[in-house]
């Protein structure tokens, strides 16, 4: 075979990741977040398998994310086994996730990241759902709840809120730990209330958190200001 054709297939073949795989892939992940301050898609196939629309590996890497109003101060993620409508994307269609892709990785989130997402309806619901399954008995923490901080300390959780009715407003606190249960499920342990400052603190019972049966956490730390995750999660087209 002549050396000069192979290297036109490799120069080819790098034409088709940079000119358009790379870049399709780079607009598709970054219509995925709200926001991003660094966005770097790495491909690992051959040619053929990029005809295809196959890629066995891909690896991202983001920092200052936002997602559903949710912020992660760094996000490193490898999918295997990405199938994608790519002949429709080289005519000029937006890439398209044709079937369920595995994503493994880490995510850090700091309390600066967790104090923004309060700001977010998914996170403050979350957190008011979540003191009502904790504390069902409790007439004191029934209505709408204002979160206004999150705070991380090795193996600790504590948020703050008001509660505002028509008369008066009453700070709530929370602390618990937090652990894993299983690869789909938290659990907050030793969880304690507190209804204004000058109450005794209730305890509460332990209670699990469900993530769903696409989530398979490997690890979860508390550490002093940041919460560090590592696992997988089944990404669905």
């Amino acid at each position: 075979m002549n050396p000069n054709n192979l290297e036109q297939d490799k120069t080819a073949k790098h034409r088709l990741i940079s000119k358009v795989l790379s870049p399709a892939l780079w607009l598709f992940v970054r219509s995925q977040v709200e926001q991003v301050s660094h966005l770097e898609v790495q491909i690992a196939s051959s040619d053929r398998q990029i005809l295809s629309g196959s890629i066995p590996r891909l690896s991202i890497f983001a920092d200052r994310v936002v997602y559903k109003g949710l912020h992660f101060a760094k996000i490193c993620l490898m999918g295997e086994g990405m199938q994608t409508n790519l002949r429709q994307a080289m005519r000029g269609q937006p890439l398209q996730l044709l079937e369920p892709m595995d994503v493994s990785g880490e995510a850090t989130l700091q309390e600066m990241d967790l104090n923004a997402s309060l700001k977010s309806d998914l996170l403050s619901s979350a957190l008011t759902e979540l003191l009502s399954k904790l504390a069902p008995n409790n007439n004191a923490v029934r209505g709408q709840i204002d979160w206004t901080k999150i705070a991380i300390a090795p193996e600790l959780l504590l948020l703050q809120g008001n509660l505002v009715n028509s008369s008066h407003t009453t700070t709530i606190t929370l602390k618990c730990g937090l652990q894993l249960s299983s690869g789909r499920e938290l659990l907050l342990t030793q969880p304690q209330l507190q209804i204004s400052s000058n109450s005794l603190w209730e305890q509460l019972e332990d209670h699990a958190i469900d993530l769903g049966s696409y989530v398979n956490l490997k690890e979860l730390t508390l550490q002093s200001g940041q919460i560090v995750c590592r696992g997988s999660i089944t990404v669905m087209p």
